[in-house]
């Protein structure tokens, strides 16, 4: 009874509420031709650590400032085992994204380093543009930077529609890594986030009719990129 009262509605795109089943989600869907909105949940407006959809701004600072030339330049990996076995070994950014590993994109940002990293998540008005806690952590679980799923929406909106200060090179290269399904008048582009028990999911959806950019996120027990990704496919799934 609580999710029916709480559903915050603007203009509907899809009548069918997000299954969001035992967690507390959150939706944002824009349709670009039409400028229809729908809005899902009632934390639209909170900020929330980006965790790993901040990729998608990484991508593009790293390649404005040369921390790599381009998509499949190969980064050595450090030797250190993480947990998942998929992050160890070399990645290049194509590589790395598609399994979102951490470890490359800390080595990005130190090459970027910290005075034009805060300079370029400023210029793009990303979130609360605070990226003061740590260099290689600030986007993660208690970093310093946050964003809302409003906020992740009007960021990707100005990404689609190459509204961004960078390059056409490093926007083209950075929707290229990000694509997961492309077909005939079909493209869809996303990206997994998780940490400190939250969830999210963020992309954009093409068609022959169509240009929707989404952002879904979820917290409670078991809270993950993964999980908010399969609920953001069900509900666009035809």
């Amino acid at each position: 009874m609580y999710r029916l009262w709480g559903l915050l509605i603007c203009t509907l795109l899809n009548a069918a509420e997000p299954d969001f089943g035992k967690y507390d989600g959150t939706a944002v869907i824009v349709d670009l031709n039409t400028s229809e909105k729908n809005v899902f949940g009632t934390h639209v407006d909170e900020r929330l650590s980006p965790c790993s959809t901040f990729k998608i701004l990484n991508s593009m600072i790293a390649l404005e400032s040369r921390a790599v030339w381009y998509e499949n330049e190969t980064l050595p990996w450090d030797g250190i085992v993480r947990e998942y076995p998929a992050w160890n070994q070399n990645h290049s950014m194509r590589s790395a994204i598609k399994v979102s590993a951490v470890w490359f994109y800390q080595e990005l940002a130190r090459r970027v380093g910290a005075e034009r990293m805060q300079e370029m998540v400023r210029a793009a008005g990303y979130g609360n543009m605070d990226t003061s806690r740590t260099l290689t952590d600030f986007w993660l679980g208690d970093g310093s930077l946050k964003i809302s799923a409003n906020e992740q929406v009007e960021f990707l909106t100005k990404l689609v529609r190459n509204q961004l200060p960078f390059s056409a090179r490093s926007m083209a290269i950075t929707k290229d890594i990000l694509t997961l399904e492309q077909k005939k008048d079909y493209t869809f582009v996303g990206k997994t986030g998780s940490c400190g028990g939250i969830g999210w999911f963020v992309g954009f959806v093409e068609d022959a009719n169509s240009t929707r950019v989404f952002a879904f996120n979820i917290r409670g027990e078991g809270a993950n990129g993964v999980e908010a990704k399969k609920i953001t496919l069900n509900y666009f799934k035809p």
